[in-house]
């Protein structure tokens, strides 16, 4: 699914690294705190027990449309329509629209739509959401915080707001408080950041760059941004 800060672009560069560690460790469980758009756990061979968290509810029950009803996702959404199911509280295919068919997969940003008229975003969407629902099938998302959680010989990915971007509309995210909790569950698990920057003792095991609309401190539309993905390695 379209979502803001897909990994989508980059997934072919940090999915083998990670999914060597699964094998060096014999790890079989995929975690995902910040699923987002599923858009890395759905090229996660599903041999794995896969599942993915995030504290947007409206994330949740899109994926779970995907997952489950790619078929009765409309085909057409006028403005009209966009605009009355526009603060609606998490329901089935309303959030899916407000996410999807939203410019730049930026929930309930304007509809996408381009000048000429001629291309049919929501068309677009649903066919994206029909290729991926093949790949999420046996997925568990679940919504929840990632404070809330903790695992154990799981490979735990996650893809936070990064610093410098906007973040949550629910308030400003702690990312040392992040951090920290990377660091505990790196006890009990291996643990993967993709971040822009983070702490000393994370380790860089890659890093390229990629356009991106995705910054509250960006002077353009789109600028480029170099992304990294971060092994929480523990002393312990």
């Amino acid at each position: 699914m379209k979502y803001m800060g897909s990994k989508a672009r980059i997934a072919k560069h940090i999915l083998p690294i990670m999914l060597a560690e699964c094998e060096k460790h014999g790890i079989t469980t995929w975690v995902e705190p910040f699923v987002g758009g599923g858009n890395m756990v759905d090229k996660v061979p599903d041999t794995f027990e896969r599942i993915g968290y995030d504290l947007n509810d409206h994330a949740i029950h899109a994926l779970i449309d995907i997952r489950d009803r790619a078929d009765s996702l409309p085909n057409i959404v006028s403005e009209e329509e966009y605009k009355i199911y526009k603060g609606r509280p998490p329901e089935s295919i309303t959030s899916w629209v407000r996410i999807a068919c939203a410019y730049g997969g930026i929930f309930e940003s304007k509809l996408a739509a381009d000048k000429t008229g001629l291309r049919n975003y929501a068309q677009e969407a649903k066919r994206n959401a029909l290729k991926q629902s093949p790949k999420i099938q046996n997925v568990q998302f679940i919504c929840d915080s990632y404070e809330n959680l903790s695992f154990e010989n799981c490979l735990i990915y996650c893809d936070p707001p990064h610093q410098g971007t906007s973040g949550y509309k629910t308030g400003a995210f702690n990312h040392d408080k992040f951090f920290e909790w990377c660091r505990e569950q790196a006890k009990k698990n291996v643990v993967f950041v993709s971040e822009y920057n983070a702490p000393d003792d994370f380790e860089c095991v890659w890093q390229g760059e990629i356009k991106t609309n995705f910054s509250s401190t960006r002077k353009k539309a789109t600028h480029n941004a170099v992304e990294k993905l971060f092994k929480v390695n523990t002393n312990e």
